[in-house]
């Protein structure tokens, strides 16, 4: 018969056994253990910084824009500040997404700001020799 006969008596479970090396941290109920850490937080001023100087020199060259009459070079010239405008709008995208992306994104978004700010520098070159 199966009854109280086949239930063993437990035994009773000593706080000595444990191992003592085994250290657990207590589980954050808001954050996902398999999402990976964002370990670039720190590098926002940084990206923030990169891109305040891109929009300071897309400025002045704003401001010899205006200056610049209607000529035969106009549209040469409104096209490389588009151009600008444009590597600028890269950059600012990348410089927001950057400190919170991990991986292969992180190195992607990058890539992509280093881009957009050399993008930036060869347009400000042509634009000096205008």
């Amino acid at each position: 018969m199966l009854g109280a006969d086949a239930v063993t008596m437990s035994q009773p479970v000593s706080e000595g056994e444990s191992n003592p090396l085994v250290k657990t941290e207590p589980l954050n109920p808001l954050r996902n253990p398999s999402y990976p850490q964002r370990i670039h937080i720190h590098e926002r001023a940084h990206w923030q910084g990169v891109l305040k100087s891109c929009e300071e020199r897309i400025a002045k060259a704003g401001q010899k824009l205006t200056a610049i009459g209607a000529g035969p070079n106009r549209a040469t010239v409104e096209r490389l500040y588009a151009q600008m405008l444009g590597a600028r709008d890269q950059v600012a995208d990348a410089a927001q997404r950057l400190p919170s992306e991990t991986g292969g994104l992180y190195e992607e978004d990058r890539h992509r700001l280093e881009e957009g700010v050399a993008a930036l520098e060869r347009l400000l070159k042509r634009w000096e020799s205008l």
